[in-house]
């Protein structure tokens, strides 16, 4: 009975996390962070998928993105948050195909999600502020990716755990 509340608790904060990443009125790495506590404590996500010391690492992102959130101008030069949607729905694509490679390659996949996303979001009439391999996409990608990066990943790593979960439970169950 644990389980299944941990597991709803934490796929409605990854909900959330996925919604903030597209529509960023808070920082999107904290539910992904807190869904991802409670599936370690909750003991869906096991250490040997995720040990200690890669919580440790997750936290220290997540609180380098709630810094770098304090810090950032609101919007971009032109008042939009229109790079977001290209950025976000860009990450979530690369961390599906991440889960779908394997676990090592979620990351992988979200980092070149979100750099094609900043890329496509730079081709268009919004986004031709941003210079590819300029400052302009360095800050870019720093403000706007970085943080979509952090939140994706850690969604993509409670998703897959949640996913191996449901499905051992219920094939090697008898249910």
């Amino acid at each position: 009975m644990l389980p299944t509340i941990v597991i709803v608790i934490s796929a409605l904060l990854l909900l959330v996390a996925f919604v903030l990443t597209i529509k960023p009125w808070w920082v999107a790495a904290v539910p992904a962070w807190l869904a991802m506590v409670l599936l370690y404590f909750g003991n869906v996500l096991q250490p040997a998928t995720l040990p200690v010391w890669k919580l440790v690492m997750w936290t220290f992102a997540t609180m380098i993105v709630v810094a770098l959130r304090r810090y950032q101008p609101q919007g971009e030069p032109d008042g939009r948050n229109t790079g977001n949607l290209y950025v976000g729905l860009s990450a979530i694509v690369g961390v599906l195909l991440g889960i779908m490679m394997g676990q090592s390659y979620v990351l992988l996949g979200t980092i070149v999600g979100a750099m094609v996303g900043a890329m496509a979001y730079s081709r268009t009439p919004h986004g031709k502020w941003i210079r590819f391999a300029k400052s302009t996409f360095i800050q870019y990608f720093c403000a706007r990716c970085l943080p979509a990066i952090v939140a994706v990943a850690m969604a993509g790593i409670c998703l897959e755990a949640i996913l191996f979960n449901i499905r051992t439970s219920f094939f090697y169950t008898g249910i």
